[in-house]
């Protein structure tokens, strides 16, 4: 009977195969490798890099007064002296946001060579420059006319907005006019001092009386 003849040993991998073999392995693991340094390299940058500074957000401008004053009043002269106008009024708060000033129990007075000027009412608001003023609450403009030959003139209303650059006074809520005996009632009104216009709207009622002259 045949016998298999038994397997000759391994022959032991010589000194150069084995370096061989361990560059292979090498190389074969080097790109994992790297790729691992290069997330442990960016963790650590990110870890230990200089965070920015968190720029502060201007706070938002909320609608609190920044200043108020009390029992209060302004007057503005000309350069000779002589009162052109005072405002009085019984407190007074400015707003930042809307730069607005809120006036309660406003009193005006404006002096001119023919005419002085009175306006009141519950409350007022003014911009900034002053070029728009609101009387809100029982507002009531009063021209007295220093000459005896002309008649006073009164507007009485609820809202009343006055515009100085334009001169003109207007309302959206029912206002009662009287000049001397004249008197008008309207739904709104736009006045006109420059052109001398006065526009009524809505439901309007004039009694005119004859002149005596």
């Amino acid at each position: 009977m045949n016998k298999l003849p038994l397997p000759l040993p391994l022959a032991k991998p010589t000194l150069s195969r084995r370096l061989y073999q361990a560059w292979d392995l090498a190389l074969a693991y080097m790109p994992l490798f790297m790729l691992s340094m290069l997330l442990l390299l960016s963790i650590w940058l990110v870890r230990n890099a200089t965070q920015p500074e968190e720029k502060s957000l201007p706070a938002p401008v909320s609608h609190i007064a920044d200043y108020e004053f009390t029992n209060f009043i302004l007057k503005s002269y000309d350069i000779n002296g002589q009162i052109r106008s005072a405002l009085k009024g019984a407190h007074a708060e400015h707003f930042q946001d809307t730069q607005n000033t809120w006036v309660k129990s406003p009193e005006v007075m404006i002096y001119s060579e023919k005419k002085i000027t009175k306006a009141k009412a519950l409350q007022g608001l003014t911009n900034e420059d002053g070029s728009e003023v609101q009387l809100i609450g029982k507002a009531q403009v009063i021209q007295e006319s220093i000459s005896s030959n002309e008649n006073d003139q009164q507007i009485d209303s609820d809202f009343l907005h006055f515009f100085s650059r334009t001169d003109k006074v207007i309302t959206h809520v029912p206002v009662y006019i009287s000049h001397g005996k004249d008197t008008f009632k309207a739904d709104a009104m736009e006045a006109d001092n420059v052109n001398q216009s006065l526009k009524l709207k809505g439901r309007v009622r004039v009694k005119i009386f004859p002149n005596q002259d």
